[in-house]
């Protein structure tokens, strides 16, 4: 049995959502936004103002003034790595995104990311999400390119590499349903 579960996932590919079922299946805690909410918190710092930093590599800036070492970026992950430790104190948790795979990396975790072919991301960006059918092609391609460059960046690997990842799971092929209950399975094995 897997004490904790992260999900990293292409946008519109339904991560979140299989993540939320499978919480409930499990009864595990699950954090998502909710980490983003107590960074911002801990930061005192607006949340719309963070969400646009939020899964963003560090900046390269060309100058840092005294005593400031750490780009906005890499202080907001340093607190939602602190916001992660904290919640994985018990076990039981689901995490989606902010590389909690590699913050979790000492301890019993399935490492699990979310694909499915670009039609089923737009159709769900667009039914789901609520995007606007000509944005949601950028916004899918956006969205992924922030989150592969944070990835990569913290984790010191690739995104959505097998190499890295304990499952890959094809949400588009399968069925969020199918996919919940697959992973279900493995956990409880």
């Amino acid at each position: 049995m897997y004490d904790y579960v992260t999900f990293e996932r292409l946008y519109g590919s339904g991560g979140q959502e299989i993540a939320k079922k499978l919480s409930e299946r499990l009864g595990y805690r699950l954090y998502d936004r909710s980490v983003l909410i107590e960074t911002c918190k801990r930061m005192d710092v607006a949340y719309s103002y963070i969400c646009q930093l939020d899964e963003t590599a560090p900046s390269k800036l060309f100058f840092r003034g005294p005593g400031n070492n750490l780009s906005l970026e890499e202080q907001i992950f340093n607190t939602e790595k602190e916001v992660i430790s904290e919640a994985a104190e018990k076990p039981g948790c689901i995490f989606v995104g902010r590389c909690a795979s590699e913050v979790l990396k000492d301890k019993k975790v399935l490492r699990v990311f979310v694909t499915a072919d670009d039609e089923y991301r737009l159709n769900r960006a667009t039914s789901v999400e609520k995007i606007d059918a000509d944005q949601a092609e950028g916004q899918m391609r956006n969205v992924d390119k922030r989150r592969e460059k944070f990835f990569n960046a913290h984790a010191g690997n690739n995104w959505a590499s097998a190499d890295y990842f304990d499952v890959i799971i094809n949400s588009g092929k399968l069925g969020i349903d199918a996919c919940v209950d697959m992973l279900e399975g493995l956990i409880k094995s």
